[in-house]
């Protein structure tokens, strides 16, 4: 029996392990999620997620993990509160943080005791890009790939609209996005909506770090071989469009790409710009005579308009690179007319405003840079058929990374990430179910209420929601289909017995300390023990109040506590349900001054008053409103029956140990 103890104890290691249930769990913001920072430097980082025991309040704190890039919050490495409101066991807050790349701790509170903290290992205030337009922005077509990116700051989404068993891509109104998960920009990631891997971008993102410090998070919406009249025709999200090449593009596409990118994970990040490398097609349409340049000029501004429109960013930036080169009858040329619409469109800001200038690209094609005089190529490290090692991918990213100034970032506007819905939450009647209430809307918006797994199969579009045991969340989805998430929703099963409202002390009129608290909800709660301390950590029990029980409302509680000698007390609450599990609030404490008024009471009276003090009565002594004494008494107790039956009715003053109370009777 004793051989078998280790692999018993193994077995119990990996059992406890594999089903411990979190006391805390933070959904949002996910693992590499970067939030677009202002031109100040900064962003609101919203904090949210659940716990699985009673917490008076949650708390955070991030810190920077590369030394001076960034500003820990707080700045002196303690904890700042995020939410001291918590609903049916559910919690959100929000931080405004510098740029950098940060560990995230959270933890909850119960009185001074903190919980071991959850850790986002990985959370960033940077910058947000989107790329768009052919291949020389995407690859594909066979093209050798570029780099992953080697700095831990540079990120993505590794989902491409492709279904590789069918070979077949969705149009624009039927892709279904799962839910984001943000991966590091390796060389293979897909880099979400539709890009093919890291291309350029992986280079790319780590000069904007090493020049900026802060991550960097891109998202690829292009599509190879695609003409400026691909996109212009899939502005429609049901329009057909054919390229030069005689491939008929999936209804809504390429542009739903693009859309597609802004109104989901752009407004879930923020963004800064979206980058457009495109233009070789449309030198290779033009034909001699035609109106090449009106054409692309008109177009690419729809597309920017369209860009701006469907997600209601009215002055998003786009950076648009001077490209056009393209082989035409076996010889290399470039398009001024597609040059100088891109020209146009960057310098003429009157009209065309916030369209900045991005790389100039047609003068680079000999084989340092191109296999084809068309494509961009080379890794800087894997040696080509020819035995050569080429670069081409490095200095495209450079050649872009280069109009990513300072100059640029104050010019531009960027979007900050839409606010998560704030979610309410009270338990049902029973408390096995919970109901969920979304923000209030505008109308056009949505609400869609998910399993916390899958973010297309809507459960429910009411603004309210009731149910069961599961996780959850709610998708909201406003006129211009912008798409965010609310962090996970719990519903344990069994609900904790209170959701706190308040609790506070203080020193009434006649100087006790009054407790008073309440409740947002209840399920199976039995009583309260209000306890009193000296010394904030040995506690004893002064009173028993009676819990309502089950309510899905405020409820109100109010205890006055006896006199007290000078000095600084504390108090705290135990809860204790119906099945004799118990939890406590945080402590509070209150200062006794020594100065209080004894009290008399009933008041009017009748035969008998008691008087009270928080020292010993001494001398008391009875008088009429004319001055009469009639009654006087030395006693050293507390508290004192006086009788009064034989006084005739009138106003008396009643005189304890120099303190004066009025008395009518």
């Amino acid at each position: 029996m004793k051989r078998n103890l280790p692999l018993l104890f193994c077995l119990f290691l990996l059992f406890t392990t594999q089903y411990a249930y979190p006391q805390l769990v933070v959904s949002f913001p996910t693992e590499r999620a970067v939030f677009q920072r202002n031109n100040a430097n900064e962003a609101d980082v919203y904090i949210g997620g659940y716990i699985t025991q009673y917490f008076q309040k949650v708390e955070a704190r991030l810190t920077p993990r590369v030394a001076g890039e960034g500003q820990a919050l707080p700045s002196d490495g303690s904890w700042i509160t995020i939410d001291d409101q918590l609903s049916a066991g559910q919690f959100l807050g929000s931080v405004k943080i510098k740029g950098g790349w940060y560990q995230l701790e959270v933890r909850g509170v119960n009185g001074t005791t903190p919980s071991a903290a959850a850790t986002v290992s990985r959370v960033g205030v940077g910058e947000v890009f989107v790329v768009a337009g052919q291949s020389n922005s995407t690859g594909g077509d066979s093209n050798p790939n570029g780099p992953g990116a080697s700095h831990d700051q540079v990120n993505s989404v590794n989902f491409q609209n492709f279904d590789p068993s069918t070979l077949t891509i969705a149009p624009y109104s039927n892709v279904q996005l799962p839910c984001p998960e943000f991966v590091h920009l390796d060389a293979n990631v897909k880099t979400a909506p539709f890009g093919n891997y890291a291309w350029c971008w992986g280079s790319f993102g780590d000069k904007i770090y090493e020049k900026f410090h802060v991550p960097v998070m891109i998202f690829n919406g292009g599509w190879s071989s695609t003409g400026i009249d691909n996109w212009k025709q899939s502005t429609d999200p049901n329009g057909v469009t054919t390229s030069a090449f005689g491939y008929t593009f999936p209804a809504g596409l390429p542009f739903g790409h693009l859309r597609l990118a802004l109104n989901n994970y752009i407004a879930q990040l923020g963004i800064r710009a979206v980058l457009w490398h495109q233009g070789e097609t449309d030198n290779f349409l033009e034909q001699p005579g035609d109106n090449t340049y009106n054409r692309y000029l008109s177009s690419l501004w729809d597309v920017v308009n369209a860009s701006r429109n469907y997600s209601g960013k009215p002055n998003l930036a786009w950076v648009v690179a001077r490209a056009s080169r393209f082989t035409v009858n076996g010889l290399s040329r470039v398009s001024g007319n597609v040059v100088n619409a891109q020209n146009e469109l960057i310098n003429n800001d009157g009209l065309y405003p916030n369209v900045f200038q991005g790389p100039e690209t047609d003068p680079y094609y000999n084989i340092e840079y191109r296999q084809d005089e068309i494509h961009f190529r080379g890794d800087g490290v894997t040696p080509s058929p020819d035995g050569h090692i080429y670069s081409g991918l490095i200095y495209l990213a450079g050649f872009w990374a280069d109009k990513i100034t300072t100059d640029f970032l104050n010019q531009s506007s960027p979007y900050s990430a839409t606010p998560p819905p704030s979610v309410s939450a009270v338990y049902a009647s029973g408390g096995t179910q919970i109901t969920f209430t979304g923000p209030s809307l505008p109308g056009g918006f949505e609400y869609n209420w998910l399993s916390a797994d899958n973010c297309n199969q809507v459960q429910s579009t009411a603004q309210q929601w009731t149910i069961g045991t599961g996780l959850y969340k709610l998708k909201v989805v406003d006129a211009n289909r912008n798409t965010v998430f609310s962090p996970m929703l719990n519903v344990p099963g069994s609900a904790l017995p209170v959701t706190w409202q308040s609790f506070v002390a203080r020193v009434g009129v006649t100087g006790r300390v009054n407790l008073d608290w309440s409740t947002a909800s209840e399920v199976n709660a039995s009583y309260f023990e209000v306890q009193r301390s000296l010394d904030s950590r040995n506690f004893s029990t002064i009173k028993t109040v009676s819990a309502i029980g089950n309510s899905k409302i405020i409820s109100a509680y109010h205890y006055e506590d006896e006199y007290l000698p000078k000095g600084i007390y504390y108090y705290r609450l135990k809860e204790v349900d119906a099945d004799g599990q118990s939890e406590l609030t945080r402590i509070v404490s209150i200062r006794v001054d020594g100065t209080e008024t004894a009290k008399i009471y009933p008041n009017p009276a009748t035969d008998v008053v008691t008087v009270e003090s928080a020292h010993a009565l001494n001398r008391i002594t009875v008088f009429t409103s004319a001055g009469k004494l009639v009654r006087s008494i030395q006693t050293t107790e507390k508290t004192l029956q006086l009788d009064i039956a034989d006084l005739p009715k009138g106003l008396y003053v009643v005189s304890v140990d120099g303190r004066e109370l009025k008395i009518v009777k």
